[in-house]
């Protein structure tokens, strides 16, 4: 798989656990990136706004399975 596809399967992946998560959890850290916590709101952000930040939060989520299958 090309990495842009695997970036947009991590994005909709991303997005699908994204919504089943609570109001009161997504303030919860999820990601740290350079010493920057993100929390869901904030990766959000990044996911939806396609950066390179965005790229390094759902590298990290995927790795340690926040990500589901």
């Amino acid at each position: 798989m090309s990495e842009e596809k695997d970036i947009e399967l991590l994005r909709s992946k991303f997005l699908k656990t994204l919504a089943k998560v609570s109001d009161s959890l997504r303030d919860e850290i999820v990601a740290v990136i350079d010493d920057e916590p993100y929390n869901w709101s904030t990766a959000n952000v990044e996911v939806k706004g396609k950066t390179k930040k965005g790229e390094q939060i759902l590298r990290l989520m995927d790795e340690v399975g926040l990500l589901g299958d």
